[in-house]
């Protein structure tokens, strides 16, 4: 009670204006979280109606044969979620109902003039039609392919603008699944190209045609510019992380591979720091035990800021006395280190007789090797 009688009216203002403003803090700041986290919430619901949307309206196009505007909506359906039920079906049959109905024809070389000929027989012509006809129903698209090929090795004129039609959308169909599923990425960019000398390419197969080429990009920075290689591969591994070559490696996993070549091409420099973000990265897509004692070794050299060292040539650096004369009378000697980068003259003072040899009256040096143009002074 005394420790509440000490505070004044004045006191007691100011303690409430705070707890006011703390309190009206705090619930502003829950209110704001609140509402982002709303905001968010209705724009994915939002979103998802959208998208919803787009696709009834595309079957009702569909259904009602306006077929090119289904393909715009189909195609934004699929932008905005690749794996929303039915989308990608329904582009596709809105394709092949398309390609019934367009005029796709290709450029061909005018043939030479030739005299008149008895009519050819066209049976067998009419056989590999019927032929093409029930395989292109049954969405056989390679042999389909091949199929009209050969149709028009015997005929280049029978049937044109039929036979266009299902090799355009044989050649789309056929390059998009060697891309997605046979992993053969250099024929489905192929038949592609071939595709867009007919028409030009829905958005949809240029998105496939576009991760095909940036895999095969970064394949070929493999193993030597690591960094070219994890900068294509982040492009993909976001969109489409199961996209594969014959080799059968995902771009996950390339991606990761990428990450972990860069780092130890990193840490080989020195640069421990910038090998660390790399390290990270291959761990967080994939948790490897043997990876963590490497990332913190890194960390280690990081934190001491060592950089690995360069092999240089050791210098051999060699002292030799230097003799110092002084004309004072008894001679006495001065030595005196110094380096020198050439071998000198060595004279060592014997101030007192050795072991073996008969004592002298007085001390005087001895020059092993004299100098050629000195000559000691005698002793007075």
């Amino acid at each position: 009670m005394r420790f509440f009688n000490r505070f004044s009216w004045f006191q007691w203002f100011l303690l409430g204006v705070f707890v006011l403003i703390f309190t009206g803090t705090v619930g502003l700041a829950f209110g704001y979280l609140s509402g982002v986290k709303n905001r968010e919430n209705n724009r994915a619901i939002a979103a998802a109606l959208d998208i919803s949307s787009q696709f009834e309206l595309g079957m009702n196009d569909f259904e009602a044969g306006n077929y090119p505007l289904a393909q715009q909506r189909f195609e934004y359906v699929i932008q905005q979620d690749p794996n929303f039920p039915g989308a990608v079906d329904m582009l596709t049959e809105t394709l092949l109902r398309l390609a019934e109905t367009a005029d796709i024809t290709i450029e061909i070389e005018e043939m030479p003039t030739q005299t008149p000929s008895p009519t050819p027989d066209t049976r067998l012509a009419d056989e590999l039609y019927a032929v093409a006809q029930e395989q292109f129903r049954n969405q056989d698209w390679e042999n389909l392919i091949q199929t009209i090929t050969s149709l028009r090795d015997i005929d280049p004129l029978y049937q044109v603008g039929n036979l266009d039609r299902m090799l355009f959308l044989g050649l789309r169909f056929s390059g998009i699944d060697k891309i997605l599923n046979e992993g053969n990425l250099e024929g489905g960019v192929y038949d592609l190209a071939l595709v867009e000398k007919f028409a030009p390419l829905d958005s949809q197969a240029r998105i496939y045609q576009e991760w095909a080429r940036l895999y095969q990009i970064g394949v070929s920075f493999w193993g030597v510019f690591p960094d070219q290689a994890v900068y294509y591969f982040s492009q993909l591994v976001s969109t489409a992380p199961y996209l594969h070559d014959l080799s059968g490696i995902y771009v996950k996993d390339r991606y990761r591979l990428a990450l972990l070549q860069y780092g130890d091409k990193l840490s080989q420099s020195g640069e421990w720091c910038s090998a660390i973000e790399q390290y990270d990265l291959a761990y967080d897509l994939l948790a490897e035990e043997g990876l963590q004692p490497t990332i913190t070794f890194a960390e280690e050299q990081c934190r001491s800021g060592e950089i690995a060292p360069t092999s240089e040539p050791d210098l051999e650096i060699t002292q030799t006395p230097i003799l110092t004369l002084t004309p004072t009378l008894g001679a006495t000697l001065e030595v005196t280190p110094e380096i020198t980068p050439t071998p000198g003259v060595e004279i060592t003072p014997t101030p007192t007789p050795t072991q073996g040899e008969a004592p002298t009256p007085e001390p005087s040096p001895t020059q092993s090797d004299p100098l050629p143009t000195q000559t000691p002074e005698p002793t007075p």
